[in-house]
């Protein structure tokens, strides 16, 4: 055998237990590979093995979930043999495969004159069975989103209706007044999906859900259709099993018979529930794979031996066995280090300040630093800090704070003011206000089209509107245009006058999340010497695509600075990220777990799956902050380990540093907060 790993892996060759699950000879196998055991590498090797034994490439299927992820491996098994070798290897997400065999074989599947219609189109099509079901939609007072979202979860756990409203609508709650209104809306909720599904088929449609479900029924009721395929796909590869869901596993499930498997995953990392995914396809797979076994790979190539020793804590105080104990192939390092703050600015702070002392003291890049948090809402503050500090970054997963529609509606007016010919920015502020559509809005903008200057604007903005509806516009647009040099002013006395139909608009949200985004707002508008700054530096700045991941960015000016910038991401965007230092933000009783999950054991147990899953991203340095206040919280009351199921309440004090906030300057200059926001922090940003 000429190689037994990618050349792209600097020549690295595979430990004992790797070469042993590369070179397995039995008919199916899960490899448990811990964070950082190199899964990539085995399922690489294997399919290299394969070839080299006389497989035939075409009769192998990589299953990943992600076209990046999918060709990233295809690749590395084509730098390992020759083009000749590899070059009909076929690696796809689920969806795709499934959307191949369609075309392949269109008179097996019977979806051969169907089109395929992407989300925008699933969308489009439930608007239209809402419009034509009136009656039945007014009853529910649910999005036409959110009926995809029931209707797409429930297909993909195999939940009924009632569980799948009860998760995608009301958070999992099960008490008597939510069971009482899924029991007046869930008749409605299903007239509608049968009605989407009628829609579908009178238009001969099918969505991403359909590609595998048709696929699925079709070989679950039909030998001849799994003897078709038998000839196809003999080995199935398939990377990060422990995402698969329900739906996916009963695709899956017919090929047991008729091709082996090799699956890769860690049950320790399943942290996609919320999208279906179950952990049990991993944790009980001997029990539901006839003929199979499981090798474990635990010789972590990432963290020092400091970082595991928590990472393995953390799991091994779990009721559940991961059967896995991470042992580092680099030795020793520091201890992971642990901070109590007072506040998210406090915390921001030392964040900014440790990146900052690390960039121009230790040579680090700006790159050898990721910061991981639970949800974006929760970076804000630290989003602020950065831009403030003129640090770089992006944002994985979710939307960047400036992107969020409460955010763009305030924008919206100081961008009409900065360029009155500005018609995206005018449609969207005019369309805010109760009373105005688009239509009405159309003809409002034929006015305004003739307005050459702000002042004119200003001067004659009252009346091409009329009524009520031009005085509030008319007192928005003068206020800002009066304090065009003060922005952070020109914020305030903004908000001042959206508050109430924003609070209206968002009133699902608005208390809980979105209020309390303004006043940091106004602290990143304190930054800028006028609105076309803010505007141009702060605002239009488009989402890009870095390595197939949709990443926006945060802070830079131009493309040159995007080679070395910090990265904050949300933990369920953080696979296959890692970083020399790595902060986990918040890690604060009612967090890790969230007080939303404190009645299921299932869901607890996930929120210490995403916690591991951040802990195990650092390399050489892990910090863990945590509010005080919630701390105290916990200690004053009759919260014990049991009763709180804070995941940190027992945490050994040998694992860990407990630090001091070092750049205790910050407590003496008074700290931003939402109430008290000074930037006096010794910046100069003209």
């Amino acid at each position: 055998m000429k190689y037994l790993y990618p050349k792209k892996l600097n020549t690295q060759i595979l430990n004992e237990k790797q070469k042993k699950a590369v070179e397995f000879d039995g008919k199916h196998l899960l490899v448990l590979a811990g964070a950082g055991t190199g899964k990539t590498r085995c399922i690489v090797g294997r399919a290299a093995h394969l070839i080299e034994e006389g497989v035939a490439p075409e009769k192998i299927q990589i299953l990943t979930f992600t076209k990046r992820a999918a060709s990233e491996i295809v690749e590395r098994v084509k730098a390992t043999l020759t083009d000749n070798q590899a070059r009909s290897l076929n690696g796809s997400t689920f969806h795709s495969w499934c959307n191949q065999l369609i075309v392949r074989f269109p008179n097996l599947f019977g979806a051969a004159s169907y089109t395929v219609i992407d989300p925008d189109d699933q969308l489009s099509v439930m608007k239209m069975v809402c419009g034509d079901q009136t009656i039945e939609y007014k009853g529910i007072r649910i999005k036409p989103q959110q009926l995809l979202d029931i209707y797409s979860y429930g297909r993909n756990t195999r939940q009924n209706l009632t569980t799948s409203i009860r998760e995608k609508v009301y958070k999992g709650k099960n008490d008597d007044d939510t069971n009482d209104e899924i029991d007046i809306i869930r008749p409605r909720v299903a007239s509608l999906l049968q009605a989407y599904q009628t829609k579908k088929g009178e238009g001969r449609y099918i969505d991403y859900d359909d590609l595998l479900l048709v696929v699925a029924n079709r070989l679950k009721s039909d030998e001849e259709a799994r003897e078709i395929l038998s000839h196809e796909v003999k080995h199935l590869l398939i990377d990060e099993f422990q995402d698969t869901n329900p739906l996916q596993w009963q695709l899956l499930e017919p090929f047991l018979d008729i091709a082996n498997f090799y699956c890769v995953g860690d049950d320790a990392q399943s942290i996609y529930s919320f999208r279906g995914a179950d952990y049990r396809n991993v944790h009980l797979f001997q029990e539901r794979v006839p003929d199979s076994e499981i090798l474990i790979l635990d010789k972590n190539y990432r963290s020092t031996q400091e970082i595991l020793d928590v990472s393995n804590w953390l799991i091994a105080e779990s009721p559940l066995d991961y059967k896995k104990k991470l042992e580092s192939s680099r030795g020793s390092g520091v201890k992971p280090k642990l901070l109590n703050v007072a506040s998210q600015y406090e915390e921001a702070n030392f964040i900014a300040e440790n990146i900052l002392e690390n960039f121009t003291e230790r040579n680090k890049l700006f790159s050898d630093h990721l910061i991981l948090s639970k949800s974006t809402y929760y970076t804000k503050a630290l989003q602020a800090v950065f831009i403030q500090k003129k640090i770089p970054y992006v944002t994985y997963g979710g939307r960047k704070f400036m992107e969020a529609a409460h955010i763009k509606d305030v924008i919206a007016a100081l961008r009409v003011v900065n360029n009155v010919f500005d018609q995206i920015g005018w449609m969207r502020f005019l369309t805010f206000w109760d009373g105005i559509g688009e239509i009405k809005a159309g003809k409002f903008l034929s006015k305004i089209a003739e307005f050459q200057d702000p002042l004119e604007c200003a001067k004659n903005l009252k009346d091409a509107i009329g009524g009520q509806e031009g005085e509030k516009i008319a007192d928005v647009y003068n206020v800002i245009l009066e304090n065009s040099g003060n922005v952070k002013q020109a914020l305030q006395e903004t908000y001042a006058r959206m508050e109430m139909t924003l609070a209206f608009k968002y009133r699902k949200d608005w208390e809980e999340k979105r209020k309390s985004d303004f006043p940091v707002l106004e602290m990143l508008g304190d930054n800028y010497a006028s609105i076309g700054q803010m505007i141009s530096e702060g605002i239009l700045q488009n989402a890009k695509e870095m390595n197939g991941e949709p990443v926006l960015e945060g802070s830079q000016i131009n493309d040159s600075e995007i080679k070395d910038h910090v990265v904050i991401s949300t933990v369920h965007s953080a696979k296959g990220l890692e970083a020399d230092v790595c902060y986990v933000m918040n890690v604060s009783p009612k967090v890790y777990p969230s007080a939303w999950n404190l009645d299921s054991e299932e869901k607890i147990e996930e929120d210490r799956r995403v916690l591991y899953v951040a802990l195990t991203r650092a390399k050489n340095e892990l910090f863990i902050t945590r509010d005080t206040n919630s701390i105290n919280t916990v200690n004053n009351s009759q919260g014990t380990a049991s009763s709180s199921k804070y995941f940190l309440e027992e945490l050994p004090s040998t694992l860990i540093e407990q630090l001091i906030n070092p750049y205790n300057v910050f407590k003496s200059r008074d700290i931003a907060t939402p109430n008290q926001i000074d930037l006096s922090l010794g910046m100069d940003f003209s």
